[in-house]
């Protein structure tokens, strides 16, 4: 068995620390073929729980092999600290890409395309019989070469146990460093009744992933968890911003609360969209000047049913008028122009300094591990 060589990866800058801090992601140079690669460094020697789930996730995704799914290239283990390779992808996730570019949400044929391959990789998993439980922006990586790729596998769960397919599963994913997790997840999955939850908990999270995507503002982030779980059990869904949400002018504070769409009114909390007069103005302005069209709003109504049953499957939802308008020659990164691809910094300390200990390394490659 071929075993690679830590000295063949060049560090070239830090890109950003996940996890709540037990990860942090540099770019990388292959030398052997010149490819840019990321490094996922993590710190594992404090909790086994966390070790598990990084387990977990190099092993579902050494499984499942699908051109919109992140894919696994190798990892090495040192001490407690284990790197993992992958694919760079530069331009980052969704959730940079909102936050750094584009707070007032992408534009819809930029959502469209990004949902479709996200939809594309939740296929595969669905045929392969597996949930993904963490469908949401900072989860969809996108590349200059127009890739879009679903990440986060670290949650996904088989609904293969002990050799017998389930019908449905009753467990709750892990919980991230904040529990930030819970805003996408299903009213059936957070409900943990004897009823459980099945792939169809993967759509109504994706209905919240077209919010996010559109709007800019992560759904219910404002909203304590008690009261989150509460309006999604009662049938509250978010919804897309535009002209259509504004039938008559808002203050500033009614449209900062703007954000829920109940069957019997409006609920009002807070939406995420910003704490200053001037930002929700502006943010106001943008959304009631634009008009995001039917299709649209009806692919996110449809995916956030409260009722999962009537929820579309993927493979349903690939077929839906929304996805009619992408074209073969639209390109994802001419769409959102505004955004710079990671760039290598040879000033990047840390990334020296890692380069510096990762040479007098003796690297032991394996996924399977004891610590």
């Amino acid at each position: 068995m071929y075993i690679p060589d830590i000295n063949e990866y060049q560090l070239t800058s830090i890109v950003a620390e996940c996890c709540g801090g037990v990860a942090v992601v540099y770019s990388a140079l292959y030398k052997p073929n010149n490819q840019h690669v990321a490094i996922k460094r993590y710190f594992v020697d404090k909790s086994k729980e966390k070790a598990n789930l990084i387990q977990q996730d190099i092993l579902t995704r050494k499984e499942l092999q699908h051109p919109n799914i992140l894919s696994y290239l190798t990892s090495f283990v040192h001490g407690k600290e284990l790197y993992v390779v992958s694919p760079l992808m530069s331009l980052g996730s969704c959730r940079d890409v909102l936050d750094r570019y584009f707070q007032e949400g992408l534009p819809e044929l930029a959502c469209a395309i990004i949902l479709r391959d996200v939809l594309f990789a939740l296929q595969y998993l669905h045929k392969q019989l597996y949930i993904h439980r963490s469908v949401r922006a900072s989860h969809v990586l996108l590349d200059t070469n127009g890739c879009v790729k679903l990440s986060g596998l670290r949650s996904a769960a088989s609904m293969m146990v002990r050799g017998r397919r389930q019908r449905q599963l009753h467990n709750l994913p892990p919980p991230d460093h904040d529990n930030a997790n819970l805003m996408w997840l299903s009213p059936e999955l957070l409900e943990q009744n004897l009823k459980g939850y099945d792939e169809r908990s993967d759509i109504y999270s994706l209905g919240v992933l077209c919010c996010e995507l559109a709007n800019g503002a992560v759904p219910f982030s404002d909203v304590p968890t008690t009261l989150m779980f509460t309006e999604k059990v009662r049938g509250n869904r978010p919804q897309l911003l535009d002209c259509s949400s504004f039938p008559e002018p808002l203050d500033d504070g009614e449209m900062k609360n703007l954000i829920w769409n109940e069957p019997d009114g409006m609920y009002n909390t807070d939406s995420g969209v910003g704490d200053s007069a001037d930002g929700v103005c502006r943010l106001r302005q943008v959304y009631a000047a634009r008009k995001l069209s039917e299709p649209f709003h009806h692919l996110s109504e449809i995916a956030l049913q409260r009722d999962p049953e009537r929820r579309p499957s993927a493979t349903q939802l690939l077929n839906h008028q929304f996805f009619k308008q992408i074209r073969k020659t639209d390109f994802l990164p001419s769409l959102i122009g505004r955004v710079k691809p990671i760039k290598p910094d040879a000033n990047d300390m840390s990334a020296l300094l890692l380069q510096e200990k990762m040479s007098e390394m003796d690297i032991e490659k394996q996924t399977e591990w004891d610590f």
